[in-house]
């Protein structure tokens, strides 16, 4: 089974790797880590993204684990692509805390995945 934790670097990409490494340990699954920069690739070049706080820790705890990481300009597109092609059984995001009327006006990107997704998306805080 597999586990996929869409990775942004802020305080919700850090609460979804970290929920869902937790999940994949406890229940001896696979933890694909999915990272995507919103740039048009054809014109930009990504930024890498250091997860060496993360990858240390899973080898020390014997998770396994693959990172994905591409450039589009629909993150959400993306991430349901990568999810799917992994096998994932699980989708794991950070969303933020929002107001009554921010529920109603949820981010383009998130909205998008719990839409969109064919798995189940398991949404966390930080």
């Amino acid at each position: 089974m597999t586990i996929a934790a869409a990775f942004r670097p802020d305080d919700f990409g850090h609460a979804a790797v970290r929920w869902a490494a937790a999940e994949a340990a406890a229940n001896k699954e696979k933890l694909v880590i999915i990272t995507v920069a919103e740039i048009d690739p054809e014109f930009e070049t990504a930024e890498p993204v250091d997860l060496t706080e993360y990858t240390e820790r899973f080898e020390l705890e014997g998770i396994d684990y693959e990172i994905r990481s591409a450039a589009s300009l629909s993150v959400s597109d993306v991430v349901i692509d990568e999810a799917v092609d992994a096998g994932a059984e699980r989708l794991v995001i950070g969303i933020r805390k929002r107001t009554p009327v921010g529920k109603m006006l949820m981010g383009r990107v998130t909205q998008m995945i719990l839409l969109d997704a064919p798995m189940p998306v398991i949404a966390v805080k930080p």
